[in-house]
């Protein structure tokens, strides 16, 4: 007999790039960890905006997140059908930033693959 190969998990994450297969529908949740300059935990709220943009290969927009404050610090995007048609097999890079009581940069140019 023939042993048919199964699917990988889809989202995954191997070696750090984030990893699903194209037209897959699922959501992604992000848990920041995040402490000031005195090591004192730092707790988003209303007055801070959190950014998850993700780029195609070329750099260019394809998707962008906006999240006003974040209970526990959790950004969940939600790729339905509608999002998930953006983005065709190949590479792509993902950035988060906060703004407001904190200005930071989360993530840069972390990578993304769909198959």
């Amino acid at each position: 007999m023939v042993r048919i190969e199964s699917a990988l998990p889809s989202p995954r994450i191997v070696n750090g790039t984030i990893m699903w297969y194209a037209g897959d529908q699922f959501e992604l949740t992000f848990k920041l960890c995040l402490s000031d300059a005195d090591g004192e935990e730092v707790i988003l709220t209303e007055e801070d905006t959190a950014e998850v943009e993700i780029k195609n290969d070329k750099k260019e927009a394809v998707k962008k997140f906006t999240f006003k404050g974040a209970a526990d610090n959790m950004l969940s995007l939600g790729f339905d059908e509608e999002t998930t048609a953006l983005f065709k097999p190949g590479q792509y890079f993902y950035d988060i930033r906060l703004s407001g009581t904190n200005n930071t940069t989360i993530a840069k140019d972390n990578p993304i693959r769909v198959e």
